[in-house]
């Protein structure tokens, strides 16, 4: 279980992984930018930076809105307990998932600061090594090479043990140099009861991602194929 370390009365500093000296500064960019640390950022619905450093490669994401109520409010959320907000949450469900050998990203710390009953946030995990998401893989040009019956197979371990990944699309599903597959970005996710309906939406959502993604990008293509032995996989 993650443990809480209270920084001031406002801002409280969460950590999975005791054994590195995170401080509140490791989630500002300007501190790694300073060290010659900040190797690059990313997009999505929050900012995100990725570290690079003696202490090991990292990446920082501060939680932001989606939606129409970002157009008002990007980054506040309701406070109603530490063990509600979203790095605690998130930070204690990859500790499970790493607990049951799932392949995920390996957690490291959250930061929480409050005001007026609110709360911004931020989260930092390892980065994985050598990796790209399928997205950036099929647009590429390297949907062939994929091994999609093993995609699927590792998606059904975690349905298997009541993952719930809320967002599941082809940017969260990443193949690294071995072809280990990785699922990452577990905002808003849960582990529940084991029921076919989440898990057939889950999938759901996954193949709609994919034929967006073919709608907007010429070069995206996942064949009827592909996406069969994806569920020959999944179904073992």
């Amino acid at each position: 279980m993650p443990q809480t370390i209270t920084l001031s009365p406002n801002t409280q500093l969460i950590k999975s992984d005791v054994t590195l000296p995170v401080t509140d500064a490791w989630f500002e960019p300007g501190f790694w930018q300073a060290q010659n640390a900040l190797s690059g950022t990313g997009n999505g619905r929050g900012a995100v930076w990725f570290i690079h450093n003696e202490l090991g490669d990292f990446v920082i994401r501060r939680y932001h809105r989606g939606g129409l109520i970002a157009k008002f409010n990007k980054a506040l959320f309701l406070y109603t307990g530490l063990k509600s907000t979203r790095p605690w949450l998130e930070l204690h469900l990859l500790e499970k998932m790493r607990a049951l050998n799932l392949p995920v990203p390996r957690p490291i710390a959250g930061l929480i600061t409050t005001h007026n009953g609110f709360y911004r946030s931020a989260l930092i995990t390892e980065t994985i090594a050598n990796a790209s998401d399928l997205f950036e893989m099929i647009k590429a040009g390297k949907s062939h090479t994929l091994d999609w019956n093993n995609i699927g197979h590792v998606i059904k371990r975690f349905h298997d043990h009541g993952i719930y990944h809320s967002d599941l699309n082809c940017h969260n599903i990443m193949v690294d140099q071995l072809n280990t597959v990785w699922v990452i970005d577990f905002d808003k996710c849960e582990q529940r009861p084991i029921n076919p309906i989440w898990q057939q939406n889950n999938l759901d959502r996954l193949k709609r991602s994919l034929n967006k993604e073919s709608e907007k990008q010429a070069s995206f293509t996942v064949t009827d194929t592909q996406w069969n032995h994806f569920l020959e996989g999944y179904r073992g």
